[in-house]
């Protein structure tokens, strides 16, 4: 399949990937319905904020929300490995959710109560502070555990003590239960759009009155006692993906704007498996040079720091993998830099190294002065280039932002992989008296202990 990562002897390596190496979806909104009275650019700053929230639900690494259009009346959305049908979904969901008690109507022959309609109480899904998709008590159905605000709490145990004053008496034994004052009705993405030709068309219940209720009727728990801190729970027929879909658009808030969709481009990866395959195939080239360099000019301390570089390679790869970090063109590339900044660190230790060792140090103080007097070089190259780092994070785009995040990563560990590593290997393996010899160290002369 294009755009997927290298295999290796039937292992492959996975990472995290954006968009020019993953594929994903590409899509342009228009922003409509403005609310009367507001800045434009605040509600499209508005929207950003709530479709970012949805976006994260769905795990997307680096996704890229931006505004666009001369009236702030445009939003572009880039998404790294998701269909356009999954996006579209997550972006434009309503997930509104009302509450409804129970009134007499002898018109209603059908439906959740019979002789009943639904009146709004005034509790929506906007009274929610958090959703959760959980797994009940009894561990054989999945619910949306959710917690109100301060004003929903207030007005979730108001109608509760109601219910309960409606019909008076033990609902769990007495003939409360069956009464439908008694019952709390939710329902999810509702209209409010006048009369339907029947109460229950299409599952819509309809008042006669401007307040008509028109969405997917979800549960109508019966109310066994006054509820009151604030902490309810939406039971039903749910699975575990349609009961996270819903803590998720209730998490996410609502759009203040309708959105309508211009362009949907599905983007498949732009430089596809086998650029990939390639890349890292320069990759393995140049670190094989480097390592070569290494061993050739700086003999056995070059062979220990190759292998504290490749200690160093691989705790990043695996920072990237756990973290995780995606990984995009511009981010490999901030990845390859760290690794020339990890190779000029060991240099400046082995130079160090030599010219205390022609001075007539013994080789283990020759190492210890190497790595305290390379240090300070050390420190201020690495700690200049993670300030700029920073800088390009928080003020760059996307693509100068993972480049900045995967070069900080390499910079961090690379010190980690000079001082501590490659300071150690050198202790420890020159310890043995064959090693000594000043042609393997690349010095003319060496001073015994």
């Amino acid at each position: 399949m294009e755009g997927l990562p290298p295999n290796f002897g039937g292992w492959q390596l996975y990472f995290h990937r954006g968009l020019d190496l993953a594929g994903g979806t590409h899509i342009d909104y228009e922003l409509t319905n403005f609310p009367a009275g507001q800045s434009r650019a605040d509600v499209q700053q508005r929207t950003i904020q709530v479709i970012n929230r949805r976006v994260n639900a769905l795990n997307v690494s680096e996704p890229e929300i931006r505004g666009a259009g001369s009236n702030n009346d445009r939003i572009t959305v880039d998404l790294a490995g998701v269909n356009a049908a999954q996006a579209q979904k997550t972006i434009g969901a309503v997930s509104k959710l009302v509450y409804t008690k129970w009134v007499p109507d002898a018109k209603v022959t059908a439906g959740p109560e019979p002789g009943f309609k639904p009146a709004l109480t005034g509790l929506t899904g906007d009274d929610i502070s958090a959703a959760s998709a959980t797994i009940d008590s009894t561990g054989t159905s999945w619910v949306v555990n959710i917690t109100f605000t301060g004003s929903g709490a207030t007005k979730f145990d108001n109608l509760t003590r109601d219910n309960v004053a409606a019909c008076p008496g033990d609902s769990a034994t007495s003939a409360a239960a069956n009464c439908a004052q008694r019952h709390l009705a939710i329902w999810l993405d509702p209209t409010f759009a006048g009369k339907v030709s029947s109460p229950y068309d299409s599952g819509c219940l309809a008042a006669q009155t401007p307040d008509t209720v028109c969405g997917k009727f979800l549960t109508d728990p019966v109310t066994r006692e006054e509820i009151a801190g604030g902490q309810a729970q939406i039971s039903g027929s749910f699975t575990q993906q349609s009961a996270t879909d819903l803590a998720t658009g209730i998490n996410s808030g609502s759009l203040p704007v309708d959105l309508v969709a211009l362009d949907v481009t599905q983007v498949s990866a732009t430089l596809g498996a086998e650029s990939v395959k390639l890349s890292l195939a320069a990759g393995l080239l140049g670190l094989a040079i480097v390592v070569l360099f290494m061993i050739i000019y700086y003999r056995v301390p070059g062979l220990l720091a190759s292998l504290a570089l490749l200690f160093y390679a691989g705790a990043v790869l695996a920072i990237f993998k756990a973290y995780p970090v995606t990984l995009t063109l511009a981010g490999i590339t901030g990845f390859i830099l760290s690794v020339g900044m990890a190779v000029d660190a060991n240099v400046l230790i082995f130079e160090r190294f030599k010219e205390e060792v022609r001075a007539g140090r013994t080789i283990t103080a020759a190492v210890d002065a190497a790595v305290r007097r390379a240090w300070p070089a050390i420190r201020d190259s690495n700690t200049s280039t993670f300030i700029t780092c920073v800088i390009l994070a928080f003020v760059g785009p996307s693509a100068v932002k993972g480049f900045a995040f995967t070069l900080g990563i390499g910079v961090l560990a690379s010190l980690v992989s000079s001082i501590v590593v490659t300071h150690n290997l050198l202790a420890i393996v020159l310890t043995a008296g064959g090693l000594r010899r000043p042609a393997l160290l690349g010095v003319d002369r060496v001073r015994a202990v």
